[in-house]
């Protein structure tokens, strides 16, 4: 299948908002990740290994520019929707979903989703619970519109990985987020860093409410009925969308001991109803452990 491609008015607005940072480290990278689809791709390819994506209905949390609505559309799933809070990406994702059947991008606040319970059968979360108020209350809602026999895809930041991913700053992950933001804005005012180095640690600021680590991330889903999976990345081959650790690193954490101490740099799991997954046959991947 040919991939949906970008409407030029899409392309068009999101290199006239980037213009003015053009100059920043950064362009480039913010460049690619708002036009390119190809990592969304391989997620969708991860997620049909465990649950079938044709004809489902998909909701991604926090959908950004939307790249991956145009992603699971392609692999045939019967509706894609996605909900944001910034209003950048609202626009430029319904800019990038304008045309295509039975995707919309919807406006929302904190609280709960617009949604009835059981609406999706899919659901992404990618790089969006490390900045919610109340990472449990955040989960609670996902679980609460996913329907039975529905799998969630969450992939946040290890708390683990010493670097703050969004910006490249060694530290903040370590430190409690208001000590983090606290130190490297002082930092940020310091006559020694480089003008790049100033810049990276006033953003940080803000930037998240919450580290999230596997210890803490598997306490959540078990207290919401859910039963988490880790996806190992070797069963994937060169298809897994995220950069490889050695092999060992990634033994230990796919262990389900192990996976509390393994400093990887991203945590990707995939969430079950406990009660729906327990009423079918076992389907465990080597590897794989439960909340």
């Amino acid at each position: 299948m040919t991939p949906t491609p970008n409407p030029a008015a899409f392309e068009d607005a999101v290199r006239a908002h980037l213009e003015p940072v053009r100059e920043q480290f950064n362009y480039a990278q913010m460049l690619h990740t708002c036009l390119s689809v190809e990592r969304f791709e391989l997620w969708a390819r991860v997620v049909a290994r465990h649950r079938q994506v044709g004809g489902a209905r998909f909701l991604s949390s926090g959908c950004g520019y939307a790249g991956s609505l145009l992603a699971y559309q392609d692999a045939g799933a019967a509706t894609v929707t996605g909900v944001e809070v910034d209003p950048d990406a609202l626009r430029f994702g319904s800019l990038r979903v304008a045309g295509l059947p039975n995707a919309t991008v919807v406006a929302i606040e904190s609280g709960p989703l617009p949604f009835v319970d059981d609406a999706f059968d899919v659901i992404e979360s990618m790089d969006v619970i490390e900045h919610t108020p109340d990472p449990r209350a955040y989960l609670a809602e996902l679980a609460r519109v996913l329907a039975p026999g529905g799998l969630i895809l969450l992939v946040t930041p290890n708390r683990l990985w010493p670097v703050e991913q969004h910006l490249d700053v060694v530290g903040p992950p370590w430190l409690p987020v208001g000590i983090a933001d606290a130190l490297f804005s002082a930092l940020a005012r310091a006559p020694w860093p480089s003008r790049d180095r100033r810049f990276r640690y006033e953003r940080l600021r803000g930037m998240r409410t919450h580290n999230i680590s596997a210890r803490r991330l598997r306490n959540l889903a078990s207290s919401l009925g859910l039963f988490l999976q880790v996806l190992p990345p070797h069963l994937y081959g060169d298809g897994w969308p995220l950069p490889r650790h050695a092999p060992w690193l990634e033994r230990l954490a796919a262990h389900r001991f192990g996976s509390l101490i393994a400093p990887v740099r991203t945590l990707a799991v995939t969430l079950e109803h406990a009660d729906a997954r327990a009423a079918r046959p076992a389907m465990r991947r080597p590897g794989a452990h439960g909340a």
